[in-house]
């Protein structure tokens, strides 16, 4: 009888705990859904096949597999692509799918390797915390391009939104990328874009996190001036 009420009292917890957590992600899947419509974003699955190889390539990783749900593109200039992209293990390794709200746009750069930034949210103030967080976003995971290390930032972004990055080794951040964009980018934590991605003439900005809002009117208003550079 003991053992069975046990399985109750644990059945109820599991319940407690899972149900809000559904209904806060069906919130937020029609909350996004709506922001969607509204800013003009049309589903494009006649490009799906090519933003998957597109985004092979970004990524640079020949461990795992991209793919992408729910593709859609904003009506009109610039070209602006959001998804959702699902990284996939080989069948060589048990891993877990692993899902990331994103947003990729065409965007002007003075060199085409590889880039990886990670950034912050303002809330969160500089110190020992983000720090180690900026290592751990640029550590030496399998997840990361295979072509890039951690490089160093320089003096004057150490301690700003930017938490670290990865380039081709012995590169520096600013061959790789403009004031401009840098300044843009340090901005795009506040809105729940963490993780910003370059590679050639594209550019991804991507949530990397379920309990920082991916708010997507924030994140196109803030890239658009970046983007109009490429027409």
């Amino acid at each position: 009888m003991l053992t069975y009420l046990i399985f109750v009292l644990v059945g109820l917890v599991a319940l407690v705990l899972v149900v809000p957590g559904v209904a806060a992600q069906r919130q937020r899947n029609r909350a996004r859904i709506a922001a969607l419509e509204q800013l003009g974003f049309r589903p494009c699955l006649d490009q799906k096949d090519w933003l998957e190889e597109t985004i092979t390539c970004i990524e640079n990783n020949r461990g795992f597999r991209y793919e992408v749900r729910n593709p859609k593109r904003l009506a009109g200039e610039p070209t602006v692509y959001y998804y959702i992209k699902v990284r996939h293990g080989d069948v060589h390794r048990e891993t877990l799918p692993v899902s990331e709200e994103e947003i990729l746009f065409l965007l002007k750069r003075p060199a085409s390797g590889g880039l990886v930034l990670a950034v912050k949210p303002s809330s969160l103030a500089p110190g020992i915390a983000t720090r180690l967080l900026g290592a751990i976003a640029t550590g030496p995971w399998d997840a990361q391009p295979d072509d890039l290390r951690r490089i160093e930032l320089p003096p004057d972004l150490k301690n700003t939104n930017l938490m670290g990055a990865l380039g081709p080794p012995g590169a520096s951040l600013y061959d790789l990328v403009d004031s401009t964009t840098l300044s843009v980018v340090q901005g795009l934590g506040d809105a729940g874009g963490l993780l910003v991605r370059f590679r050639d003439t594209w550019c991804s900005v991507a949530s990397a996190s379920d309990q920082i809002p991916f708010r997507l009117d924030e994140i196109v208003a803030r890239i658009r001036p970046l983007a109009r550079r490429q027409e």
